[in-house]
């Protein structure tokens, strides 16, 4: 017979698990009446705590790993600023490890969160990640995860990530409705789901305003010199493109100055827009239109969705496949497109 978990308790009353487990400790947030409702279909359901997550938060360490692919001046210290606020609220302390894009040390990093015993940890995957029997280590472990950022939708986890299809969709309407008819992009690493999806979301709006995507306009990178090489060869294609996606800050950093020194006038011979957390693009000249990808948000996000795990401790349950949230990105206009056309 399936053992009754808090989540099952939490589906039939039509409130939340972290609700049902406040309950069950009578915790003073929760309404006498409800706590009474919820003991008992707990008691109904023949409901016992899962001992294996009593054991994990009794001995937890108070501390919260945190894995990232790479540390840079890009995107990740606002993620990082946002997960330190949540934690530093519960009482938490931070592992921060960097997994330098290998797929190998991202394991290693796993192994040294679960052997300081960390209460939970928060992952995003280096770009070639595929060793995905990695994560399930730690659901034998009994310790949640939380995906963020770059992250694979078919895991059985908890995810927090940008709506990275519609934000390069918004980036590349934008171009189309400003005059570009022939945009041209620099994408990331192909293998990972963030750049599939912007493809995906540029595509679309190709598609919708009835203009071909070009594939020989369409070059990917994994850093600034990649980013610097493709730019070259973008503005080389005959016509140049009038318009410009760069996927990231990253990207953005290793081609603008191509752009701009190829005997091209920005905005009036060509637009360029980005997917940026909101620093770098005021920095550069001309001054970069931007979708706006808070960092900040999306680190407390993920850093809340550890804490209602912590606290449901749905986690446990077998059949548990996580949540999936996104955050939606807003468009910043500044010098380097030009003015919608109407």
């Amino acid at each position: 017979m399936k053992r009754t978990t808090i989540k099952d308790i939490a589906r039939q009353l039509g409130v939340a698990p972290s609700t049902v487990s406040r309950a069950l400790k009578d915790h003073p947030d929760i309404g006498l009446a409800l706590r009474t409702e919820i003991k008992k279909l707990a008691e109904e359901l023949h409901y016992r705590p899962n001992q294996l997550a009593v054991h994990l938060r009794q001995r937890s360490s108070k501390l919260i790993g945190l894995i990232v692919p790479e540390i840079t001046m890009f995107f990740y210290p606002s993620v990082i600023k946002g997960i330190q606020e949540i934690i530093q609220e519960h009482g938490y302390n931070l592992i921060m490890l960097s997994s330098h894009e290998s797929p190998e040390k991202e394991m290693e990093n796993i192994r040294i969160c679960a052997d300081n015993e960390v209460a939970g940890i928060l992952i995003s995957l280096s770009r070639q990640s595929e060793m995905y029997e990695n994560l399930e280590y730690l659901r034998e472990l009994g310790i949640p995860l939380v995906l963020f950022d770059k992250v694979s939708i078919d895991l059985p986890f908890d995810s927090i990530m940008l709506e990275d299809e519609e934000a390069a969709r918004q980036a590349t309407t934008f171009l189309i409705e400003s005059g570009c008819r022939n945009p041209g992009a620099i994408f990331g690493n192909p293998n990972m789901l963030i750049t599939q999806e912007r493809v995906r979301g540029m595509r679309k709006a190709m598609e919708e305003n009835e203009l071909p995507f070009k594939k020989e306009y369409m070059y990917f990178a994994d850093n600034v010199v990649e980013a610097e090489a493709c730019a070259k060869l973008l503005m080389a294609q005959n016509p140049p493109p009038d318009g410009v996606f760069a996927m990231t800050d990253e990207v953005l950093m290793g081609s603008l100055s191509v752009i701009a020194g190829s005997n091209t006038n920005i905005p009036a011979n060509c637009s360029v827009i980005c997917i940026s957390d909101g620093v770098l693009p005021y920095c550069m000249t001309p001054t970069v239109s931007f979708l706006h990808h808070n960092g900040l948000e999306l680190g407390q996000l993920a850093a809340n969705r550890m804490f209602e795990l912590l606290e449901s401790g749905e986690f446990i349950n077998d059949e548990y496949s996580g949540v999936k949230k996104t955050v939606q990105a807003k468009l910043i206009q500044l010098s380097s497109t030009r003015q919608l056309v109407f």
